[in-house]
């Protein structure tokens, strides 16, 4: 929200690692997710979202001496904006997933019934 394709929000750093959410209809038809691209499936998305926190090294890669990259690819004067205190962000490492296999199973199914069968 904040740059570098905008710049009216620059001075306003709260919204800094923010993004406006992509409505939800046809959503099991696209093939990237995020604004990097960097899931193609909506199981990969759901992953994210259940273990960021509880279990960042499936997330997250490695730099060279192992250690897990956590929000890599935000500037570090900018994570006190990413959301921790709302559900499933609310978990910490090691707890339970605030969601399990069948929760995201169940969520995929509901996903994919807001696609219309609109092709370009």
């Amino acid at each position: 929200m904040c740059g570098p394709f905008r710049d009216d929000l620059a001075k306003q750093t709260q919204y800094c690692g923010m993004f406006l959410t992509p409505t939800l209809r046809n959503v099991a038809e696209r093939k990237v997710f995020f604004h990097n691209g960097v899931y193609h499936d909506l199981k990969q998305v759901m992953d994210f979202y259940n273990l960021r926190n509880t279990a960042p090294a499936k997330i997250y890669p490695r730099d060279p001496s192992g250690k897990v990259q956590k929000y890599n690819d935000l500037p570090p004067q900018y994570h006190a904006n990413i959301d921790s205190a709302d559900a499933p962000f609310d978990r910490k490492f090691g707890d339970q997933p605030a969601m399990t296999d069948q929760d995201i199973q169940d969520i995929i199914a509901f996903m994919k019934t807001l696609s219309d069968g609109y092709k370009e």
